[in-house]
């Protein structure tokens, strides 16, 4: 009786273990095809933030005197971009290069100069840049920090890259 019973129970114990390993095999497949989902979503969303967000640089001066930096730019995207005059994120942050795109210095805006600032926002830079806005933004360069064009000749082309919180960027020059 024995010998009969053998086959049906090692075929029984072969069967249950096919299904342990279909149904193992199943659940992280599933998980795979999730993870791998929610990563292609999220890629998905930020690609078409960064193509509907775009601000254009339309104009600049800079006053030698008042070392004040005035920026006209235009939202000409179909999301509003955040512009903020903190060290925290989200925020604004440049870049600023000389004639031989050699860095000058690189920053976040912030509202008010202390020791550590390099360029603080004194207007334009408190709330969001609407849809089709054009706005004028205030920098002032503090004299002696980091981000100090003094070593720059005058009538110098000064190149400038803006980051608005990682969503979208602005260049463009201004002649100190």
């Amino acid at each position: 009786m024995s010998k009969g019973l053998t086959p049906v129970i090692a075929m029984i114990l072969l069967l249950m273990m096919t299904v342990a390993a279909a149904g193992a095999s199943f659940y992280w497949l599933i998980k795979i095809q999730g993870e791998l989902q929610g990563g292609t979503q999220q890629f998905q969303e930020q690609t078409f933030e960064r193509m509907t967000s775009n601000v254009a640089w339309q104009d600049s001066t800079f006053n030698r005197t008042t070392r004040i930096l005035s920026i006209n730019i235009l939202n000409t995207g179909t999301t509003k971009i955040p512009i903020a005059n903190q060290t925290a994120a989200p925020n604004a942050q440049w870049t600023l290069l000389d004639s031989e795109q050699d860095i000058i210095c690189t920053s976040s805006w912030n509202s008010t100069a202390t020791s550590n600032d390099h360029v603080y926002c004194t207007s334009g830079c408190d709330s969001e840049l609407g849809l089709k806005e054009l706005r004028l933004i205030k920098l002032t360069l503090t004299d002696g920090k980091d981000c100090d064009i003094d070593g720059e000749s005058d009538d110098s082309l000064i190149y400038a890259k803006i980051s608005f919180s990682g969503k979208t960027t602005a260049s463009g020059t201004f002649r100190k």
